[in-house]
């Protein structure tokens, strides 16, 4: 089978019905929560900030799933850590939701699967997930400095460390990776 082949079945997805999304949405979240959960091992900001090697996980959902999958796994995902890892504070149910989920969203909105086939369309999804990242950092960082966790600044600089570099490296990674499989396989069978 050939990109060409591959990129018409992948564009002609159906949408999933609510039960199907709701397991996907809660699957995607516990990877991203428990993910980040895992390997968040070196605090930047003791208690706000520790470096996420996996922060390119909603962005490679929202890829191959779709924005709305990918909003959810960032979202739902980052509180879940939040919470598991004793790091929950007032601003993360406003604050770190919209910011993490929109490096889900962003990236489901301008990239699809068949485009990690190419190395121009994995380029852009990596810097439609770049930007998402740059958008999402002082989103949340707004979020540390209302609620007393980080002042602005510092927090801009550690979230920008931790986060960007691995969603610059990880998601082309990633994405070339699986992306190729999960479409021969029929394993993207729609997106949301």
């Amino acid at each position: 089978m050939n990109s060409k082949q591959d990129e018409a079945k992948v564009e002609k997805l159906p949408k999933p019905g609510a039960q199907v999304a709701l397991a996907y949405a809660a699957v995607f979240s516990a990877i991203t929560g428990v993910g980040f959960l895992l390997t968040a091992p070196i605090p930047l900001i003791p208690g706000a900030i520790h470096w996420r090697i996996l922060a390119f996980l909603p962005c490679v959902f929202g890829v191959l799933y779709g924005p709305v999958l990918g909003f959810i796994s960032g979202a739902v995902g980052n509180t879940l850590w939040a919470i598991l890892g004793g790091y929950f504070n007032p601003a993360t149910p406003v604050f770190d939701l919209i910011g993490v989920g929109l490096t889900g969203l962003i990236p489901g909105l301008f990239a699809k699967p068949e485009d990690a086939l190419s190395t121009k369309g994995l380029l852009k999804a990596t810097l439609a997930s770049l930007i998402s990242g740059i958008i999402m950092v002082p989103i949340v960082a707004v979020g540390f400095e209302l609620v007393g966790a980080a002042p602005f600044v510092p927090a801009l600089v550690m979230l920008s460390l931790s986060d960007l570099p691995p969603i610059l490296i990880g998601t082309p990674i990633i994405l070339r990776a699986v992306a190729p499989i999960f479409i021969r396989r029929k394993l993207i069978k729609w997106r949301l």
